[in-house]
């Protein structure tokens, strides 16, 4: 019966829904378009650079050009569709992205400090917010079981449950763990990074609809 139950495994707090065999979808969906528009910026980034530093003049700098867009499209449409070859090139380009976003964050707060142009703020905040954002989405593919769900692979057959109990996935960090759905309420937070399991808005509305 425990090995029935782990054939599935869901969000933890998550609302019900009729299929949840692909726990990682929703996170791979979101990865595949974030890596499509780090892979643009980052490209966008360099060529302005390299074009400023006079490495990018004539057809030579055209066809570089032209290559990097083509690379950046062939990791997006393989992580898009599970390649395995795309996996970690897409891993690369959100880290090249998170460091770039960094260095502009932190060029522009030294702007706003020295100039006092405080509405640079605004930008700074943008950048460390995307910095944070890419660089927290590359960290989920050092989980194994993230690697293993875009594999297509499932990694929860070794897990033995106790009646009651389902394998659920932290939304924050991806960790695995045993709960009992039935129980799970605002207090309770993933014992490895310490967010919250269930949101507020299904507190909310599940709360609402048992009253």
């Amino acid at each position: 019966m425990a090995s029935g139950r782990a054939d599935e495994m869901v969000m933890a707090g998550s609302a019900p829904t009729t299929s949840q065999s692909d726990p990682i979808a929703h996170i791979h969906r979101g990865t595949s378009f974030i890596v499509l528009v780090d892979a643009a910026i980052v490209i966008y980034l360099f060529a302005i650079t390299f074009r400023a530093m006079g490495w990018f003049a004539g057809s030579t700098g055209s066809l570089l050009l032209g290559a990097s867009v083509f690379s950046g499209l062939m990791v997006y449409s393989g992580y898009k569709n599970r390649r395995e070859w795309a996996y970690w090139p897409a891993v690369f380009i959100l880290f090249a992205a998170s460091i770039l976003f960094a260095i502009l964050a932190f060029f522009n707060l030294l702007e706003a400090l020295v100039s006092g142009y405080l509405m640079g703020l605004l930008f700074v905040f943008l950048m460390g917010w995307a910095a944070l954002g890419s660089g927290r989405r590359a960290m989920f593919h050092w989980h194994p079981a993230y690697h293993a769900g875009y594999r297509s692979q499932d990694p929860l057959a070794s897990f033995e449950l106790n009646e009651g109990e389902m394998l659920a996935a932290c939304p924050s960090c991806l960790a695995v763990l045993a709960i009992r759905p039935t129980l799970l309420g605002r207090a309770d937070r993933c014992p490895h990074c310490s967010a919250a399991l269930v949101s507020e808005d299904v507190l909310v509305r599940y709360g609402d609809e048992e009253a």
